[in-house]
């Protein structure tokens, strides 16, 4: 009886020195999310590089979080609703849209959509490119990206 009840302790010795917390420095862990919300006209054109894009400045994009750190933007659709999701950037769409002909009637267009993102200390920037370049009548919608920094 002596012996198991001897075995018994030393078991629970083991399994509370797995378990056992240590007082001090630990790890930390820092998470931030904030929604990047881009209306319609808010959208600017770069003809140099040919594709719109919005510039934000966040702050919390440290030099720190910059360089230690994750960083990652997402696009939400139905927003507010139960069927709400994320796309993680950068994505590509494929679209259609009707452009009128010469005969008077139209003709369907597809393309491809594609964003992206570039960030540094203190802003991000997102990117909005449609294939062959072809603008005219085109202008991004409203749309809201979520920006997650982990450190």
């Amino acid at each position: 009886m002596k012996k198991s009840i001897i075995i018994c302790l030393m078991a629970l010795g083991v399994i509370a020195g797995f378990t056992s917390c240590k007082k001090g420095d630990g790890y930390r862990f820092n998470k931030y999310t904030k929604d990047l919300i881009v209306n319609a006209g808010q959208w600017e054109f770069d003809k140099g590089a040919n594709m719109y894009f919005c510039h934000f400045d966040v702050e919390e994009l440290t030099a720190e979080v910059y360089n230690y750190g994750e960083i990652s933007v997402s696009r939400e659709y139905n927003t507010g609703t139960k069927n709400a999701y994320q796309v993680a950037l950068p994505e590509t769409s494929y679209k259609q849209i009707l452009l009128d002909n010469t005969e008077g009637s139209s003709d369907p267009y597809y393309y491809q959509q594609h964003i992206d993102y570039a960030f540094g200390v203190g802003f991000v920037e997102v990117f909005v490119t449609i294939s062959d370049f072809y603008y005219d009548d085109y202008q991004p919608e409203n749309m809201l990206f979520r920006l997650q920094l982990t450190w």
